[in-house]
């Protein structure tokens, strides 16, 4: 969506409110400008939105990347290291093997780690009695559907701890969590092969790029 990216306003806006009430345009303007003071800095920040869903596409951004969008070679370096330490500010432990999960703490972590993925990949996660993560591991890439992703393969992990549930999850390269008609087709069939082997199916999570959905929320599991 474009916006009037006015700098007078924007900093009337700062002095009024924090940083954390300005857009990602309007953040994005204030930093160029600030950091590089790009001469054209609102056409650098269209350009941007023009061709990425949101700020953290930055973080794939190779040096030919920041020199092509910025041009000055001053202000691709700048705009890197900043990146740099915005990552690194924003990181945080991954999921701890004992901890006990739900699926809006699991899948708000999970939208961190791959709802910007170009790649579907499909995570298992083994709980025990109380619910807590023994382990987790990616077993599928690509595209997933019904000719890749097995139950038997998922199940022959779980079978080698004692596992009494399994959540899987899996994301969405569009960045759109809405379930597919195979995406529900494999669930139902997850949901049956569990009950077979007395290991439950405590949720399936589709990650998008800045939400995840659950289908045990959506009633797709019983």
């Amino acid at each position: 969506m474009k916006q009037n990216l006015s700098e007078k306003l924007i900093i009337q806006k700062l002095e009024l409110q924090q940083a954390g009430s300005l857009t990602d345009q309007e953040l994005l303007l204030m930093i160029l400008k600030s950091f590089s003071n790009l001469p054209d800095a609102k056409q650098r920040v269209v350009d941007f939105f023009e061709q990425h869903i949101d700020l953290r596409q930055l973080k794939f951004f190779v040096p030919a990347d920041w020199q092509q969008w910025l041009g000055s070679p001053l202000a691709a370096r700048q705009g890197n290291l900043l990146c740099e330490f915005a990552e690194r500010l924003a990181k945080r432990p991954k999921m701890i093997l004992g901890q006990v999960i739900g699926s809006c703490q699991l899948g708000n972590q999970l939208v961190d780690e791959f709802g910007l993925y170009q790649q579907e990949v499909l995570i298992v996660l083994l709980l025990d009695t109380k619910n807590q993560v023994m382990a987790r591991k990616i077993l599928f890439k690509g595209t997933l559907d019904a000719a890749t992703v097995h139950p038997r393969e998922i199940f022959n992990y779980a079978l080698h701890y004692p596992t009494a549930r399994i959540i899987v999850a899996h994301n969405h390269p569009s960045g759109d969590p809405t379930p597919s008609t195979n995406d529900l087709r494999l669930t139902k069939r997850l949901e049956q092969c569990g009950q077979l082997l007395g290991i439950a199916l405590l949720d399936h999570l589709i990650i998008g790029s800045n939400e995840y959905l659950s289908l045990r929320e959506q009633e797709a599991l019983k």
